[in-house]
């Protein structure tokens, strides 16, 4: 009667390692994948919409630099790259580039305790380039659905966006909640 007890007790030990294991195997991925990955309990910073002049589409239309670098830190904020962060044990920012295709004005947004601040000029180390004409970002900011606008605009391929950092240094980034949002 000890040795089938003895037994019992190794095939319960058994079994409560299996899912002390299993436990710990799903809470470091599942930890991995929301806080690293793509990290959902991030609060979104204010930042508030430039808006455009009156006659800013007529000014686009007519060949000049009206999107600045405000527009593009505010589209970077609401397309959810303050969702993005640093690589563990690096200092290395995430850094998007923004081409004005219209123009050929360069912006870079790098994100910072996750808040974008977007500069205008050639980005060092960016690691995506979304490429757009100004007509295009204006009616994004000028929509009542931001998201859905760079969705469809992206769909209909009138933004290029260049993968340029490889896939495991995107996704040690964030990237992964950018590219969700714009998809």
């Amino acid at each position: 009667m000890e040795e089938k007890t003895k037994e019992r007790l190794h095939k319960i030990f058994g079994y409560i390692l299996v899912i002390i294991a299993v436990a710990l195997v799903v809470g470091v991925f599942g930890g991995a994948y929301y806080f690293i990955i793509a990290p959902n309990m991030v609060s979104k910073p204010l930042i508030e919409n430039p808006g455009f002049g009156d006659d800013a589409l007529e000014l686009i239309q007519a060949g000049n630099n009206v999107v600045t670098a405000e527009h593009l830190n505010y589209l970077a904020n609401e397309i959810s790259a303050y969702k993005l962060h640093t690589e563990l044990g690096s200092d290395s920012y995430p850094i998007i580039e923004f081409v004005l295709t219209d123009t050929d004005d360069v912006f870079y947004a790098y994100v910072k305790d996750n808040v974008p601040e977007t500069k205008k000029g050639n980005a060092k180390n960016e690691d995506i380039v979304l490429k757009a004409g100004q007509e295009i970002v204006y009616n994004i900011l000028e929509s009542d659905d931001i998201i859905g606008a760079v969705r469809e605009y992206n769909s209909a391929g009138e933004i290029q966006i260049e993968l340029v950092a490889d896939m495991k240094t995107l996704a040690k980034k964030g990237y992964l909640s950018l590219y969700d949002t714009i998809k």
